[in-house]
């Protein structure tokens, strides 16, 4: 039984994911002993960049959704597994580019934006605290994330119209 700062890393051959509809759960075996964890998530350690590398395995069923463990490396599961996985990942990681910024309204602490998406239209709401709010990926690139969770890109602010790059700079302190 690992403790609860020790890492637990899940090995190909001891796990086994299955989907009903959109929900994941996993199987994980060890020494003739099989627990089911019949709803996960699956969040990667590291940058959004490197969805291959050292995905947290958590247990969706529980409050604070504690790490069931860490995948290593998705890749090296079997075929049926690593389809689940990245189906699962593909959901989560839907994230729309911003191509211009229509409005951004600010009222009582939060962040009130009308965007254009390479997904069309779309309206989000964020918490007017940047520092818990966006993430700057490099110098032209960010990520906004809104009360929801959702991300959303912008992949390089120097691309944006005028008029998009100066409420960034209002709002953003970019």
């Amino acid at each position: 039984m690992a403790k609860a700062f020790e890492v637990v890393y899940l090995k190909p051959e001891q796990i086994e994911f299955s989907r009903r509809g959109d929900t994941l759960g996993l199987t994980v075996s060890e020494d003739s002993v099989s627990v089911h964890y019949p709803r996960v998530i699956l969040r990667p350690c590291f940058p959004v960049s490197d969805n291959v590398a050292f995905l947290s395995v958590r247990d969706a069923n529980a409050d604070r959704q504690p790490e069931i463990g860490i995948i290593e490396d998705w890749t090296q599961l079997e075929p049926a597994d690593r389809d689940a996985v990245a189906a699962e990942l593909s959901l989560y990681y839907l994230v729309p580019k911003i191509q211009r910024i229509d409005a951004i309204k600010e009222e009582l602490g939060f962040l009130y934006w009308t965007v254009e998406t390479d997904k069309g239209p779309q309206e989000f709401v964020m918490r007017n605290n940047i520092t818990q709010t966006t993430r700057q990926v490099t110098d032209t690139h960010w990520l906004v994330i809104d009360v929801n969770d959702a991300r959303h890109e912008i992949p390089d602010i120097s691309r944006l119209d005028p008029r998009s790059q100066k409420l960034l700079e209002r709002y953003l302190s970019v």
